[in-house]
C-alpha cells in the first residue's frame, strides 16, 4: 500500500501516539481534581446555649449560640448568648440618641487559663454593622441584662461570668457581626459570630 492511501495516522505514528498521551493526561487530571470544583469545609454550630465550640484560628465563622475558644489554653471561651435588638434603656432616663437604637450582646465569658484574668468586655466586644463599620461600646445600662462590672471583670481559673455589653446603632443599620478581642481588642485572637 503506497503513503497517500495510508492516511494522515497511517503516516504520522509518532503525532498519534503523542497526541492520544495528552488527552489521556487531561482526562486523568479532570478526573482526580474533581472536575475543578473547589472543597468546601463547614463547621456546625447550633443556636442554643450547649453550643459547639471551635478554635479561633479556624477560617469558619460561628454564629449566636456558639461557643468561640480565644487565646487557647491560656485564653477565654466566650458564648455569644444573644443580641438583643433592639434593647431598652434601663430606666425612664436612657434613651438612644435620635436615630438610633440600643443593641446589647449578651456574652457568657469562661477563664480557659491557669491563672486568674482581669479584663474589661466593654473594651473587647465590637459590632460590625451591615456598613461594613465597626461599632464600639456605648457605655449606657439596659434592662435586659446587666453590663458586667462596668464592663470590667475578674476571673479565677476555671470561673465564668455573664453580662451584656451594649452598643447605639444607626436605625438603618443591622449589626451583621460581633468580635471579641481579649486584653481591651489589643490580644492577637479574635472570636467572630455572624448575627443572626
Amino acid at each position: 500500500m503506497s503513503t497517500k492511501e495510508k492516511g494522515f495516522f497511517g503516516r504520522h505514528k509518532v503525532l498519534t501516539v503523542f497526541g492520544g498521551i495528552v488527552i489521556l493526561i487531561i482526562i486523568v487530571v479532570v478526573i482526580a481534581s474533581g472536575g475543578n470544583k473547589p472543597t468546601v469545609t463547614t463547621t456546625a454550630t447550633t443556636t442554643n446555649k450547649a453550643s459547639s465550640s471551635k478554635s479561633s484560628s479556624s477560617t469558619a465563622t460561628a454564629h449566636v449560640g456558639a461557643t468561640e475558644n480565644i487565646g487557647g489554653s491560656k485564653g477565654y471561651a466566650v458564648t455569644l448568648q444573644q443580641v438583643i435588638d433592639p434593647a431598652s434603656g434601663a430606666d425612664q432616663y436612657t434613651s438612644p440618641d435620635a436615630g438610633k437604637r440600643f443593641v446589647a450582646v449578651e456574652l457568657k465569658i469562661v477563664n480557659n487559663g491557669t491563672v486568674a484574668v482581669n479584663d474589661d468586655a466593654d473594651n473587647d466586644v465590637t459590632i460590625i454593622g451591615s456598613d461594613n463599620q465597626s461599632y464600639t461600646d456605648d457605655y449606657n445600662s439596659v434592662s435586659e441584662c446587666t453590663d458586667f462590672n462596668n464592663g470590667s471583670f475578674t476571673l479565677a481559673a476555671g470561673e465564668s461570668t455573664t453580662g451584656c455589653v451594649n452598643f447605639q446603632l444607626p436605625d438603618a443599620i443591622n449589626a451583621s457581626k460581633v468580635q471579641f478581642t481579649p486584653g481591651s481588642g489589643f490580644s492577637g485572637s479574635t472570636g467572630e459570630w455572624l448575627v443572626p
